[in-house]
């Protein structure tokens, strides 16, 4: 019976450990990426904004049909945000599936950025990104990125149809 429970103890010490780790796993990714890729448009920080990309990123829009390096997709920010007449135009993800290694992390899901005009009328954008993350000096930063409203079919169903954030478990494939 001591034996018996003592194994049934161990193998919940080593399944909880690794339930932590995971956890862990998916806020760090969570948080290195899209906490401050929200903060940077929340507040139109560019440097929070840059300091997300890798130096070799590589960014795609699907809509506009072109590829940009990191220095032309940055610099394209960096003039957006220092006009003083810029309003922050909040961003929010969710997740349709995430597949991770010990140092790259493929997400694909729906954002939405909130934009309020002069009138105070919100309205929103809704599209499908694609990205690829990678572990540098101990951060997930974004090596590429592709995003498209599939020709304009992405909406409010589509995001509320993914998954939030904190589901890791609904959208991680293992």
């Amino acid at each position: 019976m001591a034996k018996s429970t003592l194994i049934i103890f161990t193998f919940l010490f080593f399944f909880m450990g690794v339930h932590a780790q995971e956890k862990q796993l998916h806020q760090k990714i969570n948080r290195d990426m899209y906490e401050n890729f929200s903060k940077a448009f929340a507040t139109i920080d560019y440097d929070l904004f840059a300091s997300i990309h890798c130096k070799a990123m590589i960014r795609i829009s699907g809509n506009g049909g072109e590829i940009k390096n990191v220095k032309k997709y940055l610099e394209g920010y960096q003039e957006r945000w220092s006009d003083t007449n810029q309003k922050p135009a909040p961003i929010d993800f969710r997740l349709l599936e995430r597949i991770t290694s010990d140092s790259l992390v493929s997400d694909r899901g729906i954002y939405r950025v909130t934009y309020v005009n002069d009138t105070k009328e919100t309205k929103y954008s809704y599209g499908k990104f694609h990205v690829l993350l990678k572990l540098e000096d101990n951060n997930w930063k974004i090596l590429m990125d592709y995003d498209s409203n599939e020709n304009n079919s992405i909406n409010k169903e589509s995001f509320d149809n993914a998954f939030p954030l904190t589901e890791y478990k609904k959208y991680w494939k293992q």
